[in-house]
């Protein structure tokens, strides 16, 4: 999904670490960097945050 982004991007070791820690502590959902963190806090609220 990124292949096209310069931008930079999480080690994939460090997600799987996340995601294993939170499989390992009954997590249903592993959000593993700011980005996702910021997504997920704004899917409630207005739209137009999402959108530069």
């Amino acid at each position: 999904m990124m292949a096209g982004n310069d931008g930079p991007k999480i080690d994939p070791a460090e997600v799987a670490r996340a995601s294993l820690a939170g499989i390992e502590a009954g997590a249903i959902e592993v959000l593993v960097d700011d980005p996702a963190r910021f997504v997920k806090a704004a899917l409630g609220g207005d739209p137009a945050q999402l959108y530069g």
